[in-house]
């Protein structure tokens, strides 16, 4: 006899996986709730009754994605070593990652953010902050100890260094953009560039 096939997922949770890959293809904007239902394989209807309208869709998929609730576990800032250069090439690479993983959602709300304050702050506690505190924590042992003598301020330079991984992320997942130097490269420059400008600056305020 042959096996039944499988059952599909509830089509709440149908729903919420093809909002996701919809608002990632498409923007927070582009995406209709016609293109959703369709990606998930079920009809307006069903999706009106389980979540009344798109803005109620999107705040439950960026809850799962990025609220408490949310499976994925949190991201592990790496651990700090005497080496301040090793410390800041470990946090480019776990940047890297996480931007990598979560990059279509990203890519999505760019530009259109501003018109989703509280999801904005989900995504920014999920992804952003827990490396954001632990560089700029690094930071600041670093100029306690000496290692950038310069009377910089942590916040400005972590905020700098994590704008340069940013940047390299989204050009280098750009199909559009010709990839001219290898991430390697683009990532070391970074740090070397950061801590050639910490010597130099000037107090920030």
């Amino acid at each position: 006899m042959s096996r039944p096939p499988a059952s599909l997922p509830p089509a709440r949770q149908r729903l919420l996986d093809a909002a996701a890959r919809v608002f990632a293809r498409d923007g927070l904007t582009g995406a209709t709730t016609r293109a959703i239902a369709r990606e998930a394989g079920v009809n307006e209807v069903t999706l009106f009754r389980l979540f009344k309208t798109k803005e109620a869709l999107l705040d439950a998929v960026v809850g799962q994605n990025f609220g408490a609730a949310a499976p994925r576990p949190a991201p592990v800032p790496p651990r700090p070593t005497a080496d301040l250069r090793a410390d800041l090439l470990a946090h480019a690479r776990s940047y890297e990652k996480l931007l990598g993983d979560n990059l279509p959602l990203i890519r999505a709300m760019i530009g259109e953010i501003h018109h989703h304050g509280d999801h904005e702050r989900q995504v920014f506690k999920a992804i952003f902050r827990p490396l954001r505190e632990a560089l700029i924590g690094r930071l600041e042992s670093a100029v306690a100890a000496g290692q950038v003598p310069a009377p910089v301020n942590p916040v400005v330079l972590a905020d700098l260094f994590n704008g340069m991984i940013f940047t390299g992320v989204l050009r280098r997942a750009s199909p559009h953009v010709k990839q001219e130097y290898p991430t390697t490269r683009y990532r070391i420059a970074a740090v070397d560039l950061l801590l050639r400008g910490a010597v130099g600056a000037v107090a920030l305020p």
